[in-house]
């Protein structure tokens, strides 16, 4: 939790923090997306399953 007054968003705390700006916080959630998920071979689902093995194996909760 940071200093700054939050949203209670269901959001990463990262993310969470520019709720004080709501323009800044869509733009990096949009980045976020399309480099997270953007043009590849492979399905959303398949990406999703990707990530998620790689939060499981890095003991990350997001």
């Amino acid at each position: 939790m940071s200093w700054i007054r939050e949203e209670d968003l269901p959001l990463a705390n990262v993310i969470k923090v520019m709720s004080i700006n709501p323009g800044a916080m869509k733009a990096v959630q949009e980045l976020n997306g399309r480099i997270t998920f953007g043009s590849s071979a492979l399905t959303r689902v398949q990406e999703e399953a990707i990530a998620t093995t790689v939060s499981v194996v890095n003991q990350c909760r997001f």
